[in-house]
């Protein structure tokens, strides 16, 4: 489906960023009130879009949690690696 001239479909949603996503959802949105196209699909596919937003959403605050446990494990090791048992090897078994 081609959306603001840029083709649209179910495979390419994680392609576009949130930015991006909202605007073709936005545009979507006005094209099911005007009932103009498929509205059935375009409804299908606002839904969709709205996932993959939530998706980023989550991903981008999964990698920004990590980054600071990162800066903070690195800013405060002294303080760690004294506090920390000594670390063993997981038995084959366990990977």
């Amino acid at each position: 489906m081609l959306v603001n001239g840029v083709e649209i479909n179910r495979e390419n949603l994680s392609d576009w960023s949130c930015h991006a996503l909202r605007n073709i959802q936005a545009t979507l949105a006005h094209n099911v009130g005007q009932l103009w196209g498929d509205v059935t699909e375009e409804k299908l596919l606002m839904k969709l879009i709205s996932i993959e937003i939530k998706r980023k959403v989550k991903v981008k605050n999964i990698n920004l949690a990590a980054k600071k446990e990162t800066e903070r494990t690195i800013k405060n090791w002294d303080t760690i690696e004294r506090q920390s048992e000594p670390l063993k090897p997981l038995p084959r078994s366990e990977y």
